[in-house]
Parts: structure tokens; C-alpha cells; sequence
């Protein structure tokens, strides 16, 4: 028979589990990291938030929402992906959709198959079961490097053709910066927090895990 100890110990764990499964895949359908710019000629009663797109696992989508102004007539938001699009033209970046396009098109089933390993972690404890919960545990990790890397990528990967020619450089991946007449601003949204908490409650998870499995 199992002990109070053990008993208690094996209920954290399956809570632990649970609850960084859910997490992790409600980020999924939540925002990940916004980017805005803010220039002169974008003025805060036209784009209060400046030009602005949010990062999805599965997509960039426009961050530009409806101003609420009696004076103002709209049927729905600015466009700001398009928006971003055109600025990033004149500088010679690649259109937004250029990147991570096979990342997009994978993740919904990368969270399929990390949330079935997950359900499989409750009850399987044989040769390499720590392995389930790794794919849950990167993930706030594995998004910041992909982030990190295309965004790269499309600042060193300017077209010769721009209007403005500007030196290659890296994008702002977290805080404020400067392009040209632009200031950048790149911060995460609530679903980082989801998935940065969910992958905490994984780590614990395993450990609570091989404490089980050691005792046992």
C-alpha cells in the first residue's frame, strides 16, 4: 500500500501535469508578443497604439483595434499587418507572411502531439518517461529563439531595391528601439504568460515525478 506521503506526493504530480497541460494549450489561442511601431507621420489620434501586430503560435494577426471616436466613422480596424507590410517595403523587409511560414503551419499539431505525450505522462512510468513532458517544458523557450531568429533574418535580408537604404540590423525582440524614423516597441503578450507559467508547472511536474519514481 502506498503511503500518506506517496499519496499526496502522486496528487501534486497529476495536478502539476494537468494544470501546465492547460495552460500550455490555451496559449495557443491566445496572443504571444506584440510589435508596434511609432512614427510622426502615424499620429496617436489615428493609431493610438501605433502600427501594431500580435504574434499567435499560428500567425501574425493585426493589433490595430477600433479608435471609439465619435468624429470617426468605422466599420472595422486599420489594417496594420498590411500597414507594416507597406513600412517595411520602403525599407526593403520582406512581407511579414515570409516567415515562419512552416512553423505556422505545424504548430496546431506539435500541440496535439505535446498534449497527447502530456496525458500519457499520467499514467506511463517506464524507460525514457521524462522525455513526455520536454516538448511542454521548451516551449516558452523554442518561441523566443524562433521569434528571435526570423527576426533577425528579415533584418539582415534586405532587398537592394528599397527606397531607404538602410544599414542590416536586429529588429527589437523585447523593449524599445530606433529604425530610422521609427521607434519599435516589442513586449509579450498574456498568452507568454500562459505557456511560461503552464511550462514551470511541467518542470515541477517532472521532478515530483522522479521523486515517485525513485521512492517507488
Amino acid at each position: 500500500m502506498s503511503s500518506p506521503e506517496q499519496e499526496k506526493r502522486a496528487r501534486v504530480f497529476r495536478i502539476l501535469t494537468v494544470l501546465g497541460l492547460a495552460l500550455t494549450s490555451a496559449s495557443f489561442f491566445a496572443p504571444m508578443w506584440w510589435v508596434s511601431l511609432k512614427a510622426p507621420n502615424y499620429p496617436e489620434h489615428t493609431f493610438p497604439q501605433g502600427v501594431k501586430i500580435v504574434m499567435h503560435w499560428n500567425g501574425v494577426q493585426n493589433g490595430c483595434r477600433l479608435m471609439g471616436r465619435e468624429d470617426v466613422f468605422e466599420e472595422e480596424p486599420l489594417d496594420c499587418v498590411h500597414e507594416m507590410n507597406t513600412i517595411n517595403h520602403y525599407i526593403g523587409m520582406h512581407p511579414i507572411e515570409r516567415g515562419a511560414e512552416l512553423e505556422f503551419a505545424v504548430a496546431p499539431y506539435l500541440f496535439g502531439l505535446s498534449a497527447v505525450m502530456l496525458v500519457a505522462a499520467l499514467f506511463y512510468a517506464g524507460p525514457l518517461w521524462w522525455f513526455l513532458f520536454v516538448p511542454g517544458i521548451l516551449l516558452p523557450v523554442g518561441f523566443l529563439v524562433d521569434f528571435a531568429a526570423w527576426l533577425w533574418w528579415f533584418g539582415h535580408n534586405l532587398n537592394e531595391w528599397a527606397a531607404f537604404t538602410v544599414k542590416p540590423f536586429m529588429p527589437t525582440v523585447l523593449g524599445e528601439g530606433k529604425v530610422a524614423q521609427f521607434s519599435t516597441y516589442a513586449y509579450p503578450d498574456y498568452g507568454f504568460a500562459l505557456v511560461l507559467v503552464g511550462s514551470l508547472s511541467l518542470a515541477l511536474a517532472l521532478l515530483v515525478r522522479r521523486k515517485q519514481l525513485q521512492e517507488a
